[in-house]
């Protein structure tokens, strides 16, 4: 599953889309501190008013909102074997009309005995439809509707905190009195998820029930007791432990100290795997083995790789391990690097690092930069002088 993947699903979360055939909605408050159902409710969605369908929309839309191993994952079932993980069965029930309440109920008391959130909060479940075109690039007919020849079933789960309401002092005109006004109605937060899925994945034009999306509300920072107790399904490393892990073999390898061409050069074969993917628009996801980050390391200057190996099963924990190029690698659109110490910092864009360079001179330490075009400085452009 790819970025292109998930937005492919989350761009038909929009009120009166054709292609978007929504039925129940099960919702469940729980008292946290009690972990006790207080309150269900079933409801088609094509029954509910405009405003609440929008405000579920919303709700759903957000859980395949943000980036991917940082805030959306695509996880494998632990233990998978035949098909015989526990969690993976019951989702696949649950997909199915007359199992739906009966499968949302049982996910609902995972979350409960297994999981702690602050206060009340509501579990909600959809079950829904997404019909797709038959190719990607299609046109519509005289009708407007696309030529569909398959759809995909999905269920969606999320956990919504409860905002409970806030005291006020009001004034009463009949008794000329102030007096406190208690508010007895809470509020359910639907657009700030703290938890989520959607079942089955979906990756390249074809449903996946080998494996699970799951969002988190904290960026790179999955729910373990969800992830485990409630999916049953693997961790994995996050985008900014990948990064921070290969950063750390290169270190291993190259020194601490290391030239800023060089990372430009890392970071730009990198990139161009990323390139080179999207514009063949192939599914599968660029990686980033052993084998390959030698070539990477040997074509950017690192001459000397004979600790890689090592280093590489040290960090990784195994020799087989494959990084996913886009979690490691910068972005080339903006200025993604920063550049700094006690003294100063920057930021500029990776293929900027070949115009900079850490000098000595008379003893000190200079940071050099080319540029085009002359420094502003609060509306100042700054006076040139000879180094």
């Amino acid at each position: 599953m790819n970025k292109n993947d998930v937005a492919s699903i989350r761009k038909e979360f929009k009120m009166d889309n054709t292609k978007l055939k929504l039925a129940e909605v099960v919702s469940i408050y729980v008292k946290g501190d009690l972990k006790q159902i207080i309150g269900t409710e079933k409801e088609y969605f094509e029954r509910m008013d405009a405003q609440k369908q929008d405000l579920y929309l919303k709700n759903f839309k957000k859980l395949l909102t943000g980036p991917l191993d940082s805030k959306v994952f695509e996880l494998e079932f632990s233990d998978n074997k035949l098909g015989q993980n526990p969690t993976q069965r019951t989702l696949i029930e649950t997909l199915q009309p007359h199992h739906f309440a009966e499968g949302t109920e049982e996910v609902a008391h995972r979350v409960i005995e297994s999981c702690h959130y602050e206060g009340d909060y509501m579990i909600t479940f959809l079950r829904g439809e997404v019909y797709k075109p038959s190719k990607k690039d299609y046109t519509e007919d005289e009708s407007g509707l696309d030529d569909v020849v398959f759809s995909f079933e999905f269920l969606m789960g999320s956990i919504n905190p409860v905002m409970l309401p806030k005291t006020a002092l009001k004034f009463d005109f009949e008794d000329r009195l102030f007096k406190a006004d208690i508010p007895m109605d809470v509020t359910i937060n639907l657009s700030a998820p703290l938890d989520g899925f959607m079942f089955p994945a979906w990756s390249d034009d074809s449903a996946d029930v080998n494996k699970v999306v799951y969002y988190s509300n904290k960026a790179n920072v999955p729910n373990p007791e969800f992830l485990a107790k409630v999916l049953g399904c693997d961790f994995q490393r996050t985008a900014q432990t990948e990064k921070e892990q290969f950063l750390e073999i290169v270190q291993e390898v190259a020194g601490k100290e290391i030239e800023p061409e060089k990372i430009a050069s890392i970071y730009e074969s990198l990139n161009t795997m990323i390139t080179r993917n999207e514009e063949e628009e192939s599914s599968d996801i660029p990686s980033v083995g052993l084998r390959d980050m030698e070539k990477i390391l040997q074509v950017s200057g690192v001459e000397n790789t004979q600790g890689l190996e090592t280093a590489f099963m040290k960090v990784t924990g195994t020799e087989n391990y494959e990084f996913k190029a886009s979690n490691i690698a910068p972005n080339f659109k903006g200025k993604s690097l920063k550049i700094e110490n006690n003294t100063v910092s920057i930021s500029v864009n990776p293929q900027d690092l070949r115009n900079i360079k850490q000098v000595k001179r008379d003893g000190k330490r200079y940071l050099l930069i080319e540029i085009d075009e002359t420094v502003n400085l609060e509306g100042f452009e700054l006076s040139t002088e000879a180094f």
